[in-house]
Order: structure tokens, then sequence, then C-alpha cells
């Protein structure tokens, strides 16, 4: 980070310059200068040119927290899973800017040739996410790494269920719930060594709202997998109760399901959902808890 009159230098190169100046983020690309605003809520990263031209890229970056990362040695997250460091982020500025709209999953083809890791055997599953957890990452400032549902749900170690406690963003509904996601997603799916244990693309992702009693719904022989079936009827057999499920839950969610509003996701965007198409099913959920001002996160996905 270099400092200079009215601003900063997070970044620069001999073809861009990142920082922010006068209170406003700004690229200049080649000598040419953008100013770097965005939608509170959308969220939406807004490029716009000298002549007053704006780009609107959705479900992009907040600028000013992206500079904040830069300038403390972190790299950023899209909701598509997609890492950047400074040059990238320039690299989709550039390549964004002048399309008046566009999402962020197309402004990303700037990437297309960056090299994807390989899957692992999937009986690494366990393993790498149980590193994961003991070495939480920083950049994963929204995680909640430490909260007593937590200890009641290590007290089950046959379910197949994943859960992800998460921190509300400043975003509000069904984005606040992918972001939920993209968040989740990165703890569970990348190890700590950012190696990714499955590949996936949040922004693929669609969903349906749900009510309280369609996610704590009994199980019914022969319907499709839902929450509570993902926890008693796993591929093996298991002695939990719905006794055991309802303790769970109460833990999740203690000051009841009036102030809940929760998602169901689809499973086609990434490889973890892979095993559960197989066979036994796949399950996601996002679940907001108003009166605590976090998200529960609940995936699964397994086979015989």
């Amino acid at each position: 980070m270099v400092k200079i009159k009215n601003g900063i230098i997070v970044y620069q190169d001999e073809r861009y310059v990142l920082g922010q100046g006068d209170g406003l983020p700004f690229i200049r690309i080649n000598g040419d200068a953008y100013k770097l605003t965005c939608h509170p809520y959308e969220p939406c990263l807004y490029i716009t040119d000298m002549n007053g031209e704006l780009t609107a890229v959705h479900n992009a970056f907040d600028p000013s927290g992206v500079l904040q990362a830069f300038s403390e040695g972190m790299t950023v997250t899209s909701i598509t899973g997609t890492e950047y460091d400074a040059k990238d982020f320039c690299r989709m500025v550039e390549y964004a800017a002048g399309m008046i709209n566009v999402q962020i999953d197309e402004a990303e083809r700037v990437f297309c040739g960056r090299e994807k890791k390989q899957k692992p055997a999937p009986q690494e599953k366990k393993e790498k996410i149980a590193a994961a957890a003991e070495a939480p990452r920083p950049e994963l400032g929204r995680i909640i790494e430490k909260d007593p549902a937590y200890d009641l749900i290590s007290e089950y170690p046959d379910c197949v269920i994943d859960w992800c406690l998460v921190k509300n963003e400043e975003v509000k509904g069904r984005n606040a719930h992918r972001f939920a996601l993209l968040w989740a997603s990165r703890k569970l799916f990348v190890d700590d060594n950012g190696e990714v244990i499955w590949h996936f693309d949040v922004g693929k992702a669609d969903a349906k709202q749900i009510n309280a009693a369609e996610l704590f719904a009994p199980v019914e022989k022969g319907e499709k997998l839902n929450y509570r079936k993902a926890f008693l009827c796993p591929p093996y057999t298991v002695s939990y109760t719905d006794a055991d499920f309802d303790k769970i839950n109460a833990a999740l969610f203690p000051n009841g399901t009036d102030g809940l509003e929760a998602f169901e996701w689809t499973t086609d965007w990434s490889e973890y959902f892979d095993e559960g198409h197989e066979w036994w099913g796949m399950l996601c959920l996002t679940v907001y808890d108003k009166s605590l001002d976090r998200f529960a996160v609940i995936m699964a996905s397994a086979t015989d």
C-alpha cells in the first residue's frame, strides 16, 4: 500500500493502478481512469469511465472491501467461488468495462485459461474438512468458528450432514442467502492450504423459499430427501431419533422458529453433491435466523 495525496494505492504495475482517491475507489488502466462504486444491496459493482459511461457487474464486489483486503495482503472470493488477488481484480474490471450490464460469471471469462485443481479421492473428504476446521483461514471472516451447536453436533459422528454457521453480510433477501452459501462453500470445499476439495460455482445455484414447516417436515416414505430424513436415514444404519434431530436444531436456532427464513437450493453447482446424485440424495439449505442475525448453511450428499 502506497499513500498518495488524498488517498492510497494498493496495487500498481505497468498496466494497472488500483487505489482510492478523494474518498472513492478507482482504477487506472493504461492511463484511463475509472471510478469504482457499488449498489449496497444487490451487490453490484459499478465501473464508470471518464465520459460517465457506466458498467454494472452484477453479483460482484464492494470495491472498498476489496481494497481493504488487498491492502492487508489478503485475497477476495467472488460469488462463483473464484479467488482474486489484486491483479486478477484489475483484469476482471478491464474485461467488464464497457459491457453496460454483465454478470460476474461472464466477466470472469477473462480467466478462462486458469488451471483447475484436481478433485481428491472421495475417501479424503472427512479428513480434509476436519483439517480445515482445525486451522481456520483468516479470509473466512464471516464464518462462525465456535458455537455450542457445534459441540452438540460433534456428538453425532455418523451424521452425513455438514453444518456451517455464517454471520450476516450487509445484504438483504436471497442474495444474502447466496453469500452465506458462498462462505460455507469456501469453508467446507477448500482446505487450509487453499486446495479445492470439490469445485463449485455458487453463481449457478438457484433456490426456492420454504417455510419452517417444510424445513422441519417429517420423514415421508418414498418422498425425496429432506432435512430430517438426511439426519435420520443416512446410507447406513444409525440409532439417531427425532429427539436427537430436535435437540440439534434447538441449539442451532435457540430462539425458536418464528424468525427463520429458509431457502432450498439446487445441487448442480458443486462436485460435493456428485455422490448423492448417484443414489442416496442431496440437500442444500440456507436458514437465516433474524433473532441472531446469522445463517445456518445445511448440506448433505452421500452414497453407499
